[in-house]
C-alpha cells in the first residue's frame, strides 16, 4: 500500500444495525421483519421489513399496517453495543488496530493495513470476506482521508481517492454533520440552513476566521469537517503512554457487576491523570487478561467520556469475549446449536440483566487483570474547573459513603431529559448510576423552550402590569398591552426594559384531565435580571430565572 494512504481511514458499517442486533439477540432468523421503535417512531428496520414497505420515521401502527408480521422491538442501546462487541472479535485476527466508533461501525486506520496488503481494495476485500464468513452480517465499506468522510462514504460503499475528500463532501447536505456528533452539531445545522448554507461545500467556502467569529469553536470544528479535515488535531500519541492504569483481580471474575466496579475505579484514575495534564480523552483502549493468559484488546471511541461510559464498554467487551468462548452461535442468527445455551439470549438475560449469565463461567475462565489506556488525547475546547479535578478519589469515596449510610437517592447528579417546560426537563440520577430519562431527550418536543435554558426553575405567582398599572392580558394572538412592571408579592416591583414576543403552548389537549394551556413571555428588568413568565389559569407566574 502506498504511503499516500497512510493517514486514511477505512470504515466498515453494518446497515440497520439496531434492527440486526435486536434480531440476533432475540434469535430471529434472517427472514423475520424487525423494526426498532424509539420515541414512538421506527428508528431502524432490517432489509426484510423494508421490502414490505416499512420505513424509518413511521409510527408503530403505520409500520404494522404495511407489514403485519413486523416484530416491533423497543430500542435498547445495551443490546446494540453488546452484540456488536461479541461478533467483531474476529477482526482481531485480521488487523492490528481498529476502533469501535459506534454500534455497528468500526474504523480502521489504513496505516495498520500497509504491511499485510498491497492496496486498499485488496485490504477491504479481505476484511469483508473474513467478517462476513464469521458473522453473516453485511458490511458496507467506506474509505476516505478522514473518519467523518469515510463514515459517510460507507453509506454508499464508496472509496474516495486520496486528496478528493473535500470534493466528495461538497454536495452532501449540511445535516450530514450530525453523523459525526449529533449532540454537538444538532443546533448548528438548522442555523446553517437558515443562512442558506445547505451543503457542506457552501459551508466550506467560508473563511475560517469568519466561521469562528460567527459560530465559535463548534462552528470551527464543523468547518474543518466540511473541508475534509479532522475536526480536532489529536495530541501526539506518544503522550498516551503516560496515561495508563491497570489492576489485578483477586479472585478472577466474569461477573459484569464486579468488572464494572473495578473499571469505574480505574477509569476515575485514568481520567483524573488526563484532566490534570490539561487534556481530553476521546478514545480508550481496554485490555482484558484471562486466567489462562489470553488477551482481549479493544479501542472504543467515547465522545462524552466518563467513568460510567468506560465501565459499560468494559462490561460489553468482557461479556462478548467470555460468551464467545462458550457455546457457539449459528452465524447470523444468534441461535445456539441444539442442546446448548446461547451466550446472548434476550429471554434469559442472566444474573446481571445484560443477556449474559456470568454464573455459567467459573473463576478459571474469568478476567484476572484489567488495563485502561488513553488512546487519543485532544486539547480541551476551553478551561473548565471541575469539582473532581483536585481530589476525585476522596470525593467519590465520600459520596459512596453517604449513599451507603442514607440510601442511593441521597446523592443525585443533574441532567436533562425531554419535555416542554423547564421543570419537566430536569433529570436527577443517583450517583454512579446510568440516567434513565422518563422522556426521550432526542425526541421532537413541539413547543419546547428554546435555548438557553433557565438556570433556576420555580413557580412563583406575580403581577405583570402595563404603564397604567393594569394587568397585561395575553391572548393566542399576542399581548393586549405592553409589559412595564413586574411585581413580585413580598419581593418588590421591577421595571421591565425588554421583553420578547409572547407565544402560546398547548399540551395534552386530547385528555381533559391533563390538558394544559399557557402563554409564555421572556422579560428583562432594569436591574439586568431575566425571567421566563407563563400565564395559566388567569395568573402570571415566574417559571424560570436566567443567570
Amino acid at each position: 500500500m502506498s504511503t499516500e494512504t497512510a493517514h486514511r481511514t477505512v470504515v466498515l458499517a453494518v446497515p440497520d444495525w439496531p434492527a440486526v442486533a435486536a434480531g440476533i439477540a432475540r434469535g430471529f432468523g434472517p427472514g423475520v421483519p424487525v423494526g426498532i421503535l424509539r420515541a414512538g417512531r421506527i428508528l431502524s428496520c432490517n432489509a426484510t421489513a423494508r421490502t414490505s414497505g416499512v420505513e424509518t420515521g413511521l409510527n408503530k401502527r403505520a409500520a404494522q399496517l404495511r407489514c403485519p408480521q413486523l416484530e416491533v422491538i423497543p430500542w435498547d442501546p445495551d443490546v446494540d453495543h453488546r452484540v456488536f462487541a461479541a461478533g467483531i472479535s474476529v477482526l482481531e485476527e485480521l488487523v492490528a488496530r481498529f476502533t469501535l466508533l459506534s454500534p455497528g461501525v468500526v474504523g480502521i486506520p489504513a496505516s495498520s493495513l500497509q504491511r499485510a496488503y498491497a492496496d486498499e481494495e485488496s485490504a477491504v476485500e479481505a476484511l469483508l470476506t473474513g467478517l462476513t464468513d464469521a458473522t453473516g452480517w453485511e458490511f458496507f465499506p467506506g474509505i476516505a482521508d478522514t473518519a467523518f468522510a469515510a463514515l459517510l462514504a460507507s453509506r454508499t460503499a464508496t472509496r474516495v481517492p486520496p486528496g478528493a475528500t473535500a470534493e466528495f463532501l461538497a454536495p452532501l447536505p449540511a445535516s450530514s454533520l450530525t453523523v459525526a456528533d449529533a449532540r454537538t452539531y444538532g443546533e448548528l445545522v438548522p442555523l446553517l440552513g437558515r443562512l442558506g448554507l445547505t451543503t457542506l461545500g457552501r459551508f466550506a467556502e467560508l473563511a475560517p476566521a469568519d466561521v469562528h467569529a460567527r459560530f465559535g469553536t463548534v462552528g470551527e470544528r464543523a468547518h474543518r469537517l466540511a473541508r475534509g479535515l479532522e475536526d480536532r488535531i489529536p495530541v501526539d500519541h506518544v503522550r498516551a503512554r503516560e496515561h495508563r492504569v491497570a489492576a489485578a483481580l483477586e479472585p478472577p471474575s466474569g461477573r459484569g457487576d464486579v468488572l464494572s466496579f473495578h473499571a469505574r475505579r480505574l477509569a476515575g484514575e485514568l481520567l483524573g491523570s488526563v484532566r490534570a495534564a490539561g487534556l481530553v480523552c476521546t478514545q480508550v483502549s481496554i485490555t482484558l487478561t484471562s486466567t489462562t493468559g489470553e488477551l482481549s484488546r479493544r479501542t472504543w471511541r467515547i465522545l462524552d467520556m466518563d467513568e460510567s461510559a468506560v465501565a459499560d464498554r468494559l462490561r460489553w467487551q468482557a461479556e462478548g469475549w467470555l460468551a464467545s468462548a462458550g457455546p457457539q452461535q449459528v452465524p447470523g442468527t444468534g441461535e445456539p446449536p441444539a442442546g446448548s445455551r446461547a451466550g446472548v439470549d434476550a429471554e434469559d438475560p442472566g444474573a446481571n440483566g445484560s443477556g449474559f449469565d456470568p454464573t455459567e463461567i467459573g473463576a478459571e475462565d474469568g478476567i484476572s487483570a484489567i488495563q485502561l489506556e488513553a488512546a487519543e488525547l485532544l486539547s480541551p475546547l476551553g478551561t473548565q474547573q471541575s469539582l473532581f479535578d483536585q481530589h476525585p478519589g476522596r470525593i467519590a469515596h465520600t459520596l459512596e459513603r453517604i449513599q451507603g449510610l442514607f440510601g442511593p437517592d441521597t446523592v443525585l447528579v443533574p441532567g436533562l431529559q425531554g419535555g416542554r417546560e423547564p421543570a419537566e426537563t430536569n433529570l436527577w440520577t443517583p450517583w454512579q448510576q446510568q440516567p434513565q430519562p422518563d422522556r426521550d431527550p432526542e425526541a421532537p418536543w413541539p413547543g419546547a423552550l428554546p435555548a438557553p435554558r433557565p438556570t433556576l426553575v420555580e413557580h412563583t405567582p406575580v403581577d405583570l402590569l402595563d404603564e397604567r398599572g393594569a394587568t397585561v392580558v395575553a391572548r393566542p394572538s399576542g399581548l393586549d398591552n405592553t409589559p412595564a412592571v413586574l411585581r413580585v408579592p413580598g419581593g418588590g416591583s421591577f421595571a421591565i426594559v425588554e421583553h420578547s414576543a409572547s407565544w402560546p403552548v398547548e399540551a395534552g389537549w386530547w385528555d381533559p384531565s391533563i390538558a394544559q394551556y399557557r402563554v409564555r413571555l421572556q422579560v428583562v428588568t432594569a436591574e439586568g435580571l431575566a425571567y421566563l413568565l407563563s400565564k395559566e389559569s388567569g395568573r402570571w407566574h415566574i417559571t424560570g430565572r436566567y443567570a
